[in-house]
């Protein structure tokens, strides 16, 4: 085919029409979706009796607008095999957390050379990057302290702890949780 040649490809708008219009279609069948799930959950609850429905059909028209008024799904995919890994690793280093803060406080001398370490974040923005942040606070005697643009700052109750090998195993760990790529250094 050349320039010269007529194409039988439809005008731009008409394909961004159609693409509107599918995505309105979803929307709304989801809407509908949504109202009569919602309200026969709400009917199954109030044994059917329609006095209930004065505040029942207002709860069920907010429930199915809930969802689009959340912020759009971030793309990430949980991976059964590193959730399962995850759980494992948590129940261990929060009995681990608990374990040395205890016995920090029952010693005489406690034990504390508080310091603040900084750390790069390295996971994509989102439920990764808050996962990472959140667990930190249950590593033994951390706590995310502050967060500027791809920092993060750690409270740590003992200067001569090593961070740094921790950090980059939870975040080897958040990656699996998440199913993202690991790093080259970390692929071997």
């Amino acid at each position: 085919m050349t320039l010269a040649e007529p194409q039988n490809l439809p005008p731009a708008s008409a394909q961004t029409v159609s693409a509107t219009g599918h995505a309105a279609g979803q929307v709304l069948r989801h809407c509908v979706l949504s109202i009569l799930v919602l309200a026969v959950l709400w009917g199954a609850l109030t044994g059917w009796r329609a006095d209930a429905l004065i505040f029942g059909l207002p709860a069920i028209l907010l429930g199915a607008m809930v969802p689009f008024l959340l912020p759009p799904a971030s793309g990430f995919r949980l991976s059964l095999r590193g959730a399962i890994r995850f759980a494992l690793w948590f129940a261990v280093q929060s009995v681990r957390g608990a374990v040395d803060v205890a016995l920090r406080a029952f010693s005489p001398d406690m034990r504390l050379r508080p310091c603040f370490r900084t750390y790069p974040l390295n996971l994509p923005l989102g439920a990764p990057r808050i996962t990472f942040i959140n667990i930190i606070t249950l590593l033994p005697g951390t706590l995310s302290a502050e967060i500027n643009d791809d920092m993060v700052t750690v409270h740590m109750l003992d200067a001569h702890i090593e961070l740094e090998p921790e950090l980059a195993e939870l975040e080897t760990r958040i990656r699996a949780l998440f199913a993202l790529p690991q790093p080259p250094e970390h692929s071997s």
